[in-house]
C-alpha cells in the first residue's frame, strides 16, 4: 500500500488561476500529501501569489533559467521522495475526491504501476464541460494493459494528453519525463505500462481550463512536430519486437488525430500545418484513401484561420456541451 503522495506543479506565469488550483486541492478528502513546486523562473508574481498561501505542506522551487516544460518535470521528478507522484497543472481543477479515488486505486495491488482518469474541458464555466475524455468503464475502476488489445491502448493513450490527474508509481519510473513537450509526461507512463497494469478511473477526476492552455497561447511549442514527437515516443518506449502491436496501434492512433490539424490551423503557422499534414501521409500512408484526412486537410488550408477558430469554438460550446450536459461529474 502506498504511504505518500507527491502532487509535483510545474508553474510559470500562471498567477491567473494558481489559487483556483490550490483552492481545488486543499478541499479534497485525502489530505496526507505534499505540494511539490518547481517553477520555470516566472516573469509575473506566481512566486508571490503563492507565498501569500500559508501551508506547510507546499514547498516551492524555482529554476534560475526557464528550462521550459519536459525538463522542469525532470526537476520535479528529483524533488520528489513520495511513493506516488500525482501530476497537476498549475490552472487545472481537481474534482470531488480525486486524491483518495486515486491513491484507492494504488492500493489494489503491487501491479498497479499508474493511474489515468477521465477529464473534461471547461471554457468560462466550471461546470459546463465542452469536451471530454470518457472513462474505460463507466461502472467500475479497470485494471488494464497495453497488452490487453488495441482497445485498451488505444483508451490509455487517449487519456494522457493532459498531464493533470495522471499519477506513477515512483519506484517503477524507469524513464525520465522527456524534453519534448507534447509527450514529456507520457514516456514514463508508457514505459511503466510496459510491465504493470494501468487504472483507468470510472470517475472524473480532473477540470481542463481551456483559456490558458500553452497549445493556443504559445506558437512556439509547435516548431516540433506533434505527431512525430509522438511517434517517436512510441517507437522509443516499445521498440521491442513483443510490442509490435501497441506501437502500431499508437502510431495509427496519432497519424489519424485530425482534429489536430484543427488546432494547428488555428494557433500555428500555415508551414506547421502543411508539414504536419505531410508527415501524417508519410507515416500512415492509409491517409491518403481516408475521406476524413482531406476533408479536415483541405478544411484547414483553405478557410481563413478567424472563420475556423470561430466555428471550432463554437462547435464545442453550443453543439458538444449540450451533449455532455449529463456528464457525471462532481465539484
Amino acid at each position: 500500500m502506498p504511504k505518500t503522495i507527491d502532487i509535483c506543479m510545474p508553474t510559470y506565469n500562471g498567477s491567473k488561476w494558481i489559487k483556483e488550483t490550490f483552492s481545488s486541492i486543499f478541499n479534497q478528502s485525502f489530505q496526507d500529501y505534499r505540494i511539490i513546486i518547481s517553477d520555470d523562473n516566472s516573469t509575473d508574481d506566481t512566486l508571490e501569489v503563492i507565498s501569500s498561501i500559508k501551508d506547510k505542506r507546499i514547498k516551492v522551487y524555482r529554476n534560475l533559467q526557464n528550462l521550459g516544460y519536459g525538463r522542469n518535470l525532470q526537476q520535479l521528478r528529483k524533488l520528489s521522495s513520495a511513493d506516488i507522484i500525482f501530476l497537476m497543472g498549475q490552472d487545472d481543477i481537481l474534482l470531488k475526491d480525486a486524491l483518495l479515488k486515486t491513491y484507492n486505486a494504488f492500493s489494489l495491488s503491487e501491479e498497479i504501476g499508474a493511474v489515468t482518469r477521465p477529464y473534461y474541458w471547461f471554457d468560462e464555466d466550471l461546470r459546463r464541460p465542452v469536451r471530454a475524455v470518457l472513462p474505460y468503464s463507466e461502472e467500475k475502476d479497470a485494471a488494464i494493459s497495453v497488452l490487453d488489445g488495441k482497445k485498451e491502448t488505444l483508451k490509455i493513450f487517449e487519456s494522457v494528453g493532459q498531464l493533470s490527474g495522471l499519477a506513477y508509481r515512483r519506484q517503477y519510473m524507469d524513464t525520465d519525463f522527456h524534453s519534448d513537450v507534447f509527450p514529456a509526461h507520457i514516456y514514463p507512463f508508457a514505459a511503466i505500462a510496459k510491465k504493470y497494469k494501468i487504472v483507468f478511473l470510472k470517475d472524473f477526476t480532473i477540470a481542463v481550463r481551456i483559456a490558458s492552455s500553452q497549445t493556443r497561447l504559445e506558437p512556439r511549442i509547435y516548431s516540433i512536430s506533434p505527431v512525430l514527437s509522438w511517434v517517436e515516443m512510441f517507437n522509443d518506449v516499445y521498440k521491442e519486437p513483443e510490442y509490435a502491436q501497441v506501437r502500431r496501434d499508437g502510431i495509427e492512433q496519432i497519424c489519424t488525430h485530425f482534429m489536430g490539424l484543427v488546432q494547428l490551423k488555428n494557433y500555428s503557422t500555415y508551414k506547421n500545418l502543411l508539414r504536419e499534414i505531410l508527415i501524417m501521409a508519410k507515416l500512415w500512408p492509409k491517409n491518403l484513401l481516408n475521406i476524413q484526412f482531406w476533408f479536415f486537410s483541405l478544411g484547414a488550408l483553405v478557410v481563413p484561420r478567424r472563420i475556423l477558430r470561430w466555428m471550432a469554438d463554437n462547435y464545442k460550446r453550443r453543439i458538444l456541451s449540450r451533449k455532455l450536459e449529463r456528464l457525471p461529474i462532481q465539484l
